[in-house]
């Protein structure tokens, strides 16, 4: 009994570890970009099929002022829609390159 607690104890470990490093991945490849905190925001929100409308809601904003940061996000990574940027997220987060 105390053997099996302990391998799903190592088993846990090491599923959070890899999560750890897969954020710790993407929050790097999104650095190499320079994006702010608040583009990463914006663009976590709309990778999770949040609207323009939604994110300027949930992040106290104007919907003009989202528009901005998408803007400088699209010209940031090279992306020219949202299904293009959040690929790039889903691509980032699981450690792919585009490159």
């Amino acid at each position: 009994m105390l053997r099996e607690i302990v391998v799903c104890t190592n088993l846990a470990m090491k599923k959070a570890l890899r999560q750890t490093r897969s954020m710790v991945q993407a929050d790097d490849a999104l650095s190499r970009h320079a994006l702010t905190i608040r583009e990463r925001e914006v663009m976590g929100l709309v990778a999770k099929g949040f609207t323009n409308k939604a994110i300027a809601r949930e992040l106290n904003l104007a919907e003009g002022t989202i528009k901005l940061h998408l803007h400088r996000i699209y010209q940031k990574l090279g992306v020219r829609s949202r299904l293009a940027l959040a690929a790039s997220v889903t691509n980032l987060s699981s450690g792919k390159r585009d490159n």
